[in-house]
């Protein structure tokens, strides 16, 4: 069970938690993380690959060989061509990519535009993905990067044969090389069913248990808590993937030895926060005292307490080797917020000349949990005399809307999953500003506040090209608190997970990769 279905399969567009999730049931990777609870969750083992990757030349080349007997839905063998492929169509321009690595990691990529039509580089393709052979794969890449095999580990860097792209429709079914293929999509569910060219022997990571996953879309929280404790029909096989127990039902759930037995509990590296527009408000006072007067506490009080997270002051969490502890704001011991220090600010902002907005807009995705939680944000901005609009998304396609730097809110509801365990994965695809997309209608950029900050840009090229990873991890901990000086973003809590599942669920934990239970390790008793 989802609260939306997710917006996009194909794995080149691949960008939010769950569709990362989902997508491992179809789409192999050179590398991929191990599927087990606890802290080997965090590993990468050879996928589609034999290994995690061979460095040489400083860490800027990495070379992969492909396993014998790997296959697509069709039974025809994956060869080296169909993961240069898979990396050269996410530069065309016919259709947005979430993740920004392979463009800011991949040597001499400047003009280069994808495999499709009019767009191939004159014939040449992405000369820094090279097939040696059939079977192995070389990256070269623009600066030496020693988590490259967790780089090539994310979607993005999925093969896809060249004859079965069907371009802007392969978002709606992508071809197979997983355990399972999709064989329906209506408006509330994705069915998968049975890939018989996957072999079990080629793949150590994907138990594929079940003969058929059927992903079902449900937003009415409540309810899907409720159907799950009671566990009648089919919900006896259901497990909620994106959602926590709603509130009204946590202490229950916790209370209950058997009910908190079934349920998946675990924390992980994410963060909720809200992002703030710097070009909607471009005076830094103005940002600062939404900060100020955010109530954190009455936001996670009404998210269901502690349960959902502990109070957060930094973007990178403490689960993360990069993590710098501080607290700007003041807000751990403030967590009702200052708003005395936010009508200050606003005060001297209009002293100056620039007056803080009255009115502004706050994004969400459409959902009554997340409205319930917007409402608590609305409150706090009232006692600063700002009148907040809530602008309810549909939740399919909240993150492309956001995703264009053209839209017109204020305020952004987010959340962020580190795609690895480290700063690299956490500042450059959320803040750095030379990845902000200027193509019209673009729906690719994650960098929600819009932070276009030379130093900072500067700074994010300096730390991935530092080899040391104790130097790399308190340089990005700096950025971090940099970042924080500019109030772009108002972090609210580091997330824990809390989620039901049926009677008949087994192998259920929470997968640090997607802050949820990780589909590839479910099964039924």
């Amino acid at each position: 069970m989802v609260s939306a279905k997710p917006a996009h399969l194909d794995p080149q567009r691949v960008a939010t938690a769950t569709e990362a999730n989902v997508s491992r049931l179809v789409s192999r990777t050179l590398t991929t993380f191990r599927s087990e609870p606890g802290p080997p969750a965090s590993e990468i083992v050879g996928d589609l690959a034999t290994d995690a990757g061979r460095p040489s030349e400083g860490n800027r080349v990495w070379d992969f060989q492909l396993k014998d007997d790997v296959r697509w839905e069709d039974g025809t063998p994956i060869t080296c061509a169909d993961v240069k492929y898979g990396v050269e169509r996410s530069f065309s321009g016919l259709f947005s990519v979430a993740q920004p690595y392979a463009k800011t990691y991949l040597a001499d990529t400047d003009g280069y535009a994808g495999p499709f039509v009019g767009g191939n580089n004159g014939g040449k393709g992405l000369q820094s993905v090279q097939c040696v052979d059939t079977k192995n794969i070389r990256f070269v890449l623009n600066q030496p990067i020693g988590d490259f095999g967790y780089t090539v580990a994310m979607s993005l860097f999925a093969p896809v044969p060249a004859k079965q792209d069907t371009k802007n429709d392969y978002d709606k079914k992508p071809f197979s090389n997983g355990p399972y293929k999709l064989q329906e999509v209506t408006d509330q569910q994705l069915v998968y069913v049975r890939n018989s060219y996957w072999d079990a022997k080629t793949d150590t990571v994907r138990k594929a248990y079940p003969e058929k996953i059927v992903i079902e879309a449900n937003g009415d929280l409540p309810t899907v808590t409720s159907n799950l404790i009671t566990s009648d029909g089919d919900f006896a096989d259901t497990i909620d993937l994106d959602k926590n127990v709603a509130p009204n039902f946590v202490q229950q759930v916790v209370n209950d030895p058997d009910l908190s037995a079934r349920s998946v509990q675990g924390s992980y590296g994410g963060i909720r926060y809200i992002a703030i527009n710097s070009r909607r408000i471009p005076t830094l006072q103005c940002r600062q005292a939404l900060i100020y007067a955010f109530d954190k506490r009455k936001f996670r009080a009404a998210a269901g307490g502690s349960i959902y997270g502990d109070y957060a002051t930094t973007m990178i969490a403490p689960q993360l080797k990069a993590h710098k502890n501080f607290d700007l704001y003041d807000s751990a011991n403030n967590l009702e917020g200052k708003p005395d220090v936010a009508i200050k600010l606003m005060d001297e902002a209009k002293n100056a000349g620039k007056p803080c907005p009255p009115t502004l807009t706050l994004a969400i995705p459409d959902q009554k949990d997340i409205r319930r939680l917007a409402t608590t944000i609305v409150e706090s901005y009232q006692q600063i005399g700002i009148q907040l609009k809530i602008n309810g998304i549909d939740p399919e396609t909240y993150f492309d809307v956001i995703g264009n730097p053209a839209n017109t809110n204020d305020l952004l509801w987010s959340g962020w999953i580190p795609d690895w365990a480290n700063g690299s994965a956490v500042i450059p695809p959320l803040f750095d500003g030379r990845l902000i997309p200027t193509k019209a209608n673009a729906t690719n950029n994650q960098d929600y506040g819009l932070l276009d900050d030379p130093e900072v840009n500067d700074a994010i090229s300096a730390a991935l090209a530092e080899s040391v990873p104790d130097r790399q991890y308190r340089l990005w901990g700096e950025l971090d608190q940099k970042i924080a000086e500019k109030a772009v973003v108002i972090p609210i809590v580091y997330m824990k997970s809390l989620r039901m599942a049926g009677t008949n669920i087994r192998g259920g934990f929470i997968h640090p990769q997607f802050g949820q239970p990780d589909l590839c390790a479910l099964g039924l008793a």
